[in-house]
């Protein structure tokens, strides 16, 4: 059955603020995906270097900027707006540090690898905000961070987009049959219908803070739009109790909010393979 689930605020890195949604206690993984979070954090937090083995990452910023470093000798700087694809695959150490003396905004996704996969090749690709098609029509602005004419190259079929609704803005979104995903609002509430597979018609409403978490065969297309109320909402990265943790934590809202309501959905085709994690290592 569909669900709404809130993110968990948590800790990660060093001083990181983060909301999770998984891997928690209420949701482990949904395939193919492994881990979001959605971050914010200012220096000195961040993320100190580490490893990450066997699966693929999407950074998308939202306001400031990322640097990464990298033992290969990769140094780049992802802008708001723009995004990084990483190939962990056999291995890489890296480090994700803010670029910005203010709030660095963002959403880390990971995609797993199937495990015949997990033994390739480390590989990186920035790109920056302009190199996103954007397509605007009846109240919608849809970006398109992994599908359709975005130029990052991932190994699992997916799609990932930032959607903005004006406050008459309707967005139909068509799933793949058999894929499956989840809708997280970045400001506004929302209101999902769900058409097709097995729980036709059924509405559901998602508060910033929470994401609609869709399994394969519950619908095959969604109605998004801007809930009659709440639309005022916005997902913060750290919480409603973030001021209790620290000076490096920050309750910002996403940026670059014009509608009504902002979400990203991401959709992708299972794997079948559960996942094992071993700290970042994921087999």
């Amino acid at each position: 059955m569909a669900k709404v689930l809130p993110l968990s605020p948590t800790t990660d890195g060093e001083g990181a603020q983060v909301r999770r949604l998984m891997p928690t206690r209420t949701l482990f993984f949904l395939d193919p995906f492994l881990l979001l979070d959605h971050f914010a954090v200012s220096p000195p937090a961040g993320f100190p270097p580490h490893p990450h083995r066997g699966f693929e990452i999407i950074t998308y910023m939202l306001e400031g900027a990322f640097r990464h470093a990298d033992d290969a000798g990769h140094e780049g700087v992802i802008f708001a707006g723009g995004a990084q694809r990483i190939t962990a695959g056999s291995g890489i150490w890296h480090s994700e540090m803010p670029g910005t003396d203010g709030v660095n905004e963002g959403l880390q996704l990971w995609i797993n690898l199937p495990r015949s996969e997990k033994g390739i090749p480390p590989g990186y690709q920035d790109v920056p905000p302009e190199a996103f098609p954007v397509h605007a029509q009846g109240g919608v602005t849809v970006k398109t961070i992994v599908g359709s004419g975005s130029p990052i190259e991932i190994l699992r079929p997916m799609r990932y987009e930032d959607v903005t609704l004006a406050s008459d803005g309707r967005y139909r979104m068509e799933i793949p049959n058999g894929d499956q995903g989840l809708v997280y609002p970045l400001a506004g509430r929302l209101r999902v219908q769900l058409r097709g597979g097995a729980e036709d018609g059924r509405v559901l409403e998602v508060p910033a803070g929470s994401a609609l978490v869709v399994l394969a065969g519950e619908a095959a297309e969604l109605d998004i739009e801007p809930a009659p109320e709440g639309a005022e909402e916005k997902a913060s990265a750290t919480g409603p109790d973030a001021s209790a943790a620290g000076p490096s934590a920050s309750t910002a809202p996403a940026r670059g909010t014009n509608g009504a309501a902002r979400l990203v959905a991401v959709f992708g085709t299972p794997i079948g393979e559960r996942p094992v994690f071993r700290g970042s290592f994921v087999d």
